[in-house]
């Protein structure tokens, strides 16, 4: 892999702590969605996560504060990504973090 796409795939997964994959173009744009990579540019790479960062083994991993979350939810982009934010969490005020993105995420219907 070629080392500028690595440092650039490290970056996004860094800010974006959820996301199992991503897809950069050759000009280093890096895309979480495929159809978004593939509109900017037919010929790009799909990058895991585990391909450049070492993932914890279930159980190790270290939760995040709730300040941590709060502060990260609003740069969710998708409903997948939210609801793996939810599973699992008690913490109300992350809970009511989350409840929020979700209502700017979801479509209104008028």
């Amino acid at each position: 892999m070629n080392p500028e796409i690595k440092k650039a795939a490290i970056a996004v997964f860094e800010q974006y702590p959820t996301a199992k994959e991503l897809f950069i173009t050759p000009d280093e744009q890096a895309f979480l969605k495929e159809d978004r990579a593939r509109m900017h540019n037919k010929d790009f790479v799909t990058v895991k996560r585990s391909d450049v960062i070492e993932v914890p083994k279930e159980g190790s991993a270290v939760k995040k504060t709730a300040a941590e979350l709060i502060e990260f939810i609003p740069t969710v982009e998708t409903l997948e990504e939210l609801a793996s934010l939810e599973t699992g969490e008690k913490r109300a005020t992350v809970l009511a973090a989350i409840a929020t993105r979700k209502e700017e995420l979801t479509p209104k219907q008028d």
